[in-house]
């Protein structure tokens, strides 16, 4: 794991934020995996390749008006895979329902050769840290 990886990370969460699929596509790898099986949300499943990322941001612009992800921190787990908690700020397209918060919510990014090749959401943000092997 290396400063570069953060920054991955880091343009992951600007290209999602932006809508921005042609961003996330060059910085996710062919064969990445997008693990969100325990979501509590509209969005829950696995999506497998860079496709599938990019059709989850789409989804995620149709579902919301707006929707913000802001990282609050990072850690770094001995295995190298970089544990984020973030702050959501979103208002649902439909519903109008609005989001303004640190959900107990982390995500886990795995970055190989510049490239994301795997995202798994974690709730509550302890199992994240349980799962690659840090405590709270």
């Amino acid at each position: 794991m290396s400063q570069e990886d953060i920054e991955i990370v880091r343009l992951a969460y600007a290209a999602v934020n932006e809508g921005d699929r042609d961003a996330l596509t060059e910085i996710t790898a062919l064969d990445a995996v997008v693990d969100f099986s325990r979501s509590i949300g509209p969005l829950e499943g696995i999506y497998r390749g860079r496709d599938a990322f990019a059709r989850y941001v789409g989804a995620i612009a149709e579902a919301f008006e707006c929707f913000q992800l802001s990282p609050v921190d990072f850690a770094v787990a001995p295995g190298g895979e970089i544990v984020v908690r973030h702050h959501v700020s979103a208002r649902g397209r439909a519903s109008g329902l609005e989001i303004d918060r640190v959900p107990d919510v982390a995500l886990v990014w795995e970055v190989r050769d510049g490239k994301v090749t795997k995202t798994t959401m974690y709730q509550p943000h302890a199992d994240a840290l349980e799962a690659v092997g840090l405590r709270d």
